[in-house]
């Protein structure tokens, strides 16, 4: 059978590796991909810290997440990958979070390509805690995000 949807370019899977392998100390703040004709390139990977110094999100309580979260929404879809640290009754946990993100207003074309290509990505890049499927910007709050890490096993 063909595999429908577009392509992940080798660059989407040499920017993971180097975020996930390093998750204990990223090297990036998060990773954004996103649609560009047949394949799926990398669109936003700002390197550590630099969320924190950008003056739209330097004052919010989580920066990186808030610059994450903004990009996705102006772009009204993307996937994208983030660690969430966060803390439980037995102590520190952190987790890699893969988020795809199409707006449900969006174009009905992609839509379709974002969820069908869906499988590529999490194919091409293997070893996150979580997967969110987010269609509005309530899906993408850091409450909700936060819910789906406790919540899941």
């Amino acid at each position: 059978m063909a595999n429908s949807g577009a392509k992940l370019h080798p660059d989407c899977v040499t920017t993971f590796n180097e975020f996930k392998g390093n998750s204990n100390k990223p090297t990036h703040d998060f990773l954004i991909f996103k649609l560009d004709g047949i394949n799926i390139v990398p669109d936003l990977c700002p390197p550590i810290g630099t969320s924190a110094e950008d003056p739209r999100f330097s004052q919010k309580e989580h920066p990186a997440f808030d610059h994450m979260v903004s990009h996705l929404l102006e772009k009204g879809s993307g996937y994208a990958f983030f660690v969430l640290n966060y803390e439980v009754k037995d102590g520190h946990r952190s987790k890699v979070i893969f988020i795809t993100y199409v707006d449900d207003n969006g174009p009905a074309k992609t839509k379709m390509t974002i969820t069908s290509s869906k499988s590529a990505v999490e194919k091409g890049c293997p070893g996150f805690g979580i997967k969110i499927q987010a269609n509005s910007k309530e899906d993408l709050s850091y409450k909700a995000i936060l819910d789906a890490c406790l919540t899941s096993k």
